[in-house]
């Protein structure tokens, strides 16, 4: 097998996406501290609409109870636990028979790095290109190291694209979560919030009763 077959053995085509699904996420805060929250994960449109067989175009909403938080440590936190919830979702649905769309992409380099189908879903939701599919230069690609290891390389480039788009990402103060977040920290400079914003979800709701990070779909 060429060298050529051999990597394209690994990376599928890259999908034509359909309509915008929204993924809603809630940074929800746990004391005074501005940097001690977890993340609530909502894909439930972004679930239906893969079922249908749709490779869905992702759309973040990220509400917050106040913004005085250092953005590179949410951006490295963000993908980390959104690419872990996105493939402990896609793992639990697999089970189910019940994946398509984004959700049973599967292909050869999963085995090689996890969390990249969730990558890539994150890298779309926040334009930062077509990524490793559509900028890898073959020729140079695979010189000095196994297609493997280069694959790895410049998964783990696209997700330093990924944190550094998350770091400018545009996070909504909820009036909800603001007011939760004055009740477990107390006083602090009001935020600019998005009055316009709807009600939180019953389930969101219950996770600011109970303070247990997880996500919901």
């Amino acid at each position: 097998m060429s060298w050529t077959e051999r990597l394209g053995s690994y990376l599928p085509e890259m999908p034509t996406l359909g309509r915008e699904a929204e993924i809603a996420v809630y940074l929800i805060h746990n004391s005074g501290d501005a940097e001690d929250y977890f993340f609530l994960f909502d894909f439930e449109e972004f679930v239906d609409r893969s079922k249908a067989g749709m490779f869905v175009r992702p759309v973040l909403r990220v509400f917050a109870g106040r913004d005085d938080f250092s953005r590179v440590r949410f951006a490295r936190q963000f993908r980390e636990v959104f690419a872990r919830e996105f493939d402990r979702m896609r793992g639990e649905l697999g089970g189910k028979g019940e994946t398509r769309g984004w959700l049973s992409w599967n292909f050869n380099v999963v085995d090689l790095v996890s969390d990249f189908v969730a990558t890539m879903v994150l890298g779309i939701a926040l334009s930062v290109g077509r990524m490793v599919l559509g900028k890898m230069a073959v020729p140079g690609f695979l010189k000095g190291k196994s297609a493997e290891a280069k694959l790895a390389d410049e998964i783990d480039k696209t997700k330093g694209q990924v944190e550094a788009a998350l770091a400018e990402l545009d996070v909504r103060v909820h009036p909800e979560l603001l007011e939760h977040a004055e009740r477990v920290g107390g006083t602090q400079k009001r935020a600019d919030q998005e009055r316009d914003a709807w009600p939180l979800p019953d389930h969101v709701r219950e996770h600011l009763r109970d303070g247990e990070s997880g996500s919901w779909w």
